[in-house]
């Protein structure tokens, strides 16, 4: 009879509140755990993945609330709000409605061209909403929701203590969902039992909702406010991998970047350019992503360097094992290190305060050659173990850790390239065993005898080393998207070297290492960022009036993903690791040593000399006419010349800038006509705002003025080309890239 009444209740169930308590608030505790499973992928997945993902979910979960019965007109809303969201936040570009649908083979092509581009944030956010659906529809039962909670939080607690992923927070919301979601089903279950009881609670929601949100709060806040205990016992995994002297992987910056071609360079699968991708396998081609990372005040312009490699595969780069560490926190001002021993090295003191742009991990911390202090970091969690290796110069964390900002000191090297002839690049008296760095797999003997021409005419260690550097930087074009497919050996070096023969800086630098190394030169492989753009230099220099920038390169430095870079250091002895720059187009900033003054001998006065001033006031004197009529020729020439050259603009144009730039190659003519017309932009109301990037600000700038887009993307093709593709370019190009800027001057 009880069971009778309290169905009878149910049916004439009709408030909006009751209905979402029982039947769907269940759903967005669901939603949000599984928000939390997916925070693993964080670095693996595109954050435009993540936003299509968050978008689906926001729309899935309106909707739940919105629409309460009709199961399948809600799955068709959600999928075409998925959908929706790919379109407007993922790089989609629609192909336009074709001129007809004929025949199954065009409506075939119509739908591959315009489902192509949904690939793969359709099937992942798609997939994200059924998931949603299923456990919402198990966990209408109170022991497949206390299985599925509690099967969720053991997955985020073993993924945080197995890896390297900080993933505490996603734990408690997850502990924090699941309460609300076991206060629902306790909620369902007494209106099933007792109708009366439920009904008498639902006529008072807020006295129902209060406590429950009170005590789920106090937990939630207790579980992130309470401080984090230091670890007391290490996960077996890291245990395991530490007894067998193998470095415990760090899987941040990864980033999955990776995809496919399209540029139809046949350089195979592509990726953004950033640091943190595996070494192990170098080669293929990146696109560039301009992407803020961080900003670096400092002291002295420098590359920002972060690992090193010695154990050359012939593929790729490894780390060696088992090294000697020690700890490492905020406050040490001299870490320990192998100082130059060799009379007359100086070396410059540079502080360098780094700001963190990206909520990426950092697996090192960055500065300017080798770091000799850390003064102080912010935003850095409790268990965060950070180790200096002395050898290889690297501030190191044990498991990738977030950081906010934090102060180093290095004393960078001074070259002195007289010095540095003098000494050699292996020692046996040096502090540590050089021999992994000249450690080389079997490789081809052309790389050997290579090394061996271009080093033929160097009578010591810096002068070889100097010249392969100067030979892969004059030798090999520089670009993203190297032809891999005219790769035919299996070592990188050789196939760069004698096959593809262009490549970016992974390239050039195992290059060169290979070549060093088969020299008998201790040499190992650097990576980290180049120095980056100071937006206040480029402003000066841009705009003139007489603007000076500081000789050290200070100032403020903002780093992009474009800039990771790799490079080369080669060891001497008594001097330490001297960086190399082999890569075309970049130079690295070392502060060189000040030539001695050369003294100027005492030149008598001749006596011939001191009639010169006389001759001079005797010419002088030939009389006012004289000089009236000469002035007065000289203006006439000088305004007849004007007026020719105003009459025929197009010309004078042409022929002022073969003068202005008689000596440059032409791409350095582009990159100064870009210039040019940057400043005459800002002065026109153009200005770039402070963190965009050339590309974003043209982008901006065309959609404003829609007329003048081919004139604005075209500029900035020659411009990109010029200054980063390493091609030689020619009169024609300067010749299109200033008809398309004068076209632009004119309309603005």
């Amino acid at each position: 009879m009880n069971t009778m009444i309290a169905n009878a209740g149910r049916r004439v169930e009709t408030g909006y509140f009751r209905k979402l308590v029982l039947e769907r608030l269940h759903r967005l505790f669901v939603i949000v755990i599984v928000l939390q499973l997916i925070q693993v992928f964080k670095d693996y997945w595109w954050p435009e993945t993540y936003a299509v993902v968050y978008a689906s979910v926001a729309a899935a979960a309106a909707i739940e609330l919105l629409v309460s019965r009709a199961f399948a007109l809600r799955l068709v809303l959600q999928m075409a709000a998925v959908l929706a969201a790919v379109m407007l936040l993922a790089p989609y570009e629609w192909s336009g409605w074709p001129d007809g649908l004929k025949g199954w083979e065009a409506l075939r092509e119509f739908a591959i061209v315009n489902g192509k581009p949904l690939h793969p944030f359709f099937e992942i956010a798609a997939g994200v909403v059924l998931v949603i659906h299923y456990m919402a529809y198990l966990g209408t039962n109170k022991f497949r929701a206390i299985g599925f909670i509690l099967m969720s939080i053991a997955t985020l607690a073993i993924i945080d203590s197995f890896f390297p992923l900080e993933l505490w927070t996603n734990i408690a919301w997850a502990v924090v969902a699941g309460l609300g979601w076991l206060v629902v089903l306790h909620l369902r279950q007494l209106r099933d039992r007792h109708f009366d009881s439920w009904s008498a609670l639902a006529e008072r929601p807020f006295e129902l909702a209060v406590p429950a949100i009170i005590v789920i709060g106090l937990l939630m806040l207790a579980g992130i406010a309470v401080p984090r205990a230091p670890v007391l016992l290490e996960d077996p995994y890291t245990l395991w991998l530490q007894a067998q002297n193998k470095e415990v992987p760090a899987f941040s910056g990864e980033g999955g970047y990776i995809g496919g071609d399209t540029n139809g360079s046949g350089s195979g699968p592509s990726s953004k350019s950033g640091y943190g991708r595996s070494d192990t396998k170098i080669g293929g081609g990146f696109e560039f992503d301009y992407s803020p990372v961080m900003t670096v005040d400092t002291s002295q312009k420098a590359y920002w360097r972060g690992e090193t490699k010695a154990i050359y595969t012939g593929q790729g780069w490894n780390d060696r094992k088992g090294m000697e560490t020690t700890p490492a926190s905020p406050g040490e001002d001299e870490l320990p290190s192998n100082k130059p021993t060799l009379e007359g090295i100086e070396t410059r003191r540079v502080t360098q305060t780094f700001h963190i742009l990206r909520k990426d991990r950092l697996p090192v911390l960055f500065g300017a050659g080798p770091i000799d202090g850390l003064a102080e970091w912010e935003g850095v969690n409790g268990n965060a173990r950070l180790t200096w290796n002395k050898e290889e110069q690297e501030l190191k964390f044990q498991r990738s850790a977030s950081v906010e900002s934090y102060t180093v000191v290095s004393d960078m090297i001074v070259i002195d390239e007289d010095k540095l002839r003098a000494t050699r690049a292996k020692a046996a008296a040096a502090p540590f065993d050089l021999s992994p760095y000249e450690q080389l797999p079997e490789i081809p003997s052309r790389v050997s005898e290579l090394a061996a021409t271009i080093a033929a005419d160097a009578d010591n260690d810096y002068d070889a080393a100097k010249a392969l550097e100067s030979y892969l930087r004059n030798t090999y074009p520089y670009t993203n998207t190297p032809d891999v497919s005219l790769q035919k050996s299996k070592d990188i070096a050789d196939a760069f070297l004698f096959e593809i023969k262009e490549g970016y800086c992974d390239y050039y630098s195992t290059a060169f290492v290979v070549l060093a190394r088969s020299l008998g030169l201790p040499t190992r492989w650097v990576k980290g960022y180049a120095t980056g753009s100071n937006r206040i230099d480029e402003e000066g220099i841009r705009n003139g009036f007489g603007y000076v920038a500081d000789p050290n390169g200070a100032g403020t430095y903002t780093v992009r993903n474009a800039d990771a870079h790799s490079w080369a250091e080669v060891y001497f002895e008594g001097v330490g690791w001297v960086p190399f720059e082999p890569t075309s187009g970049f130079t690295v900033p070392q502060p060189i040593a000040e030539a001695a003054p050369v003294a100027t001998p005492d030149v008598p006065v001749d006596a011939g000399d001191e009639a010169a001033p006389e001759t001079e006031t005797a010419a002088q004197s030939g009389g006012w006419d004289a000089a009236a009529w000469t002035i007065t020729g000289g203006s006439l020439l000088v305004v007849g010349v004007a007026a020719l050259l105003v009459r025929r603009r197009a010309w004078t144009a042409t022929v002022w800038r073969r003068v202005r730039y008689r000596g440059t190659t032409p791409n350095q003519r582009i990159v100064r006509e870009m210039e040019r017309l940057i400043a005459f932009l800002g002065r026109r109301g153009l200005k770039r705002s402070q963190h965009d990037t050339l590309r974003e600000s043209f982008a901006a700038w065309s959609g404003r003025f829609a007329s003048l887009k081919p004139e604005f993307e075209g500029v900035l093709r020659k411009f990109e080309s010029a200054r980063y593709g390493g091609q030689a370019g020619g009169e024609s190009d300067v010749e299109q890239f200033n008809a398309m800027a004068d076209k632009i001057r004119k309309s603005l």
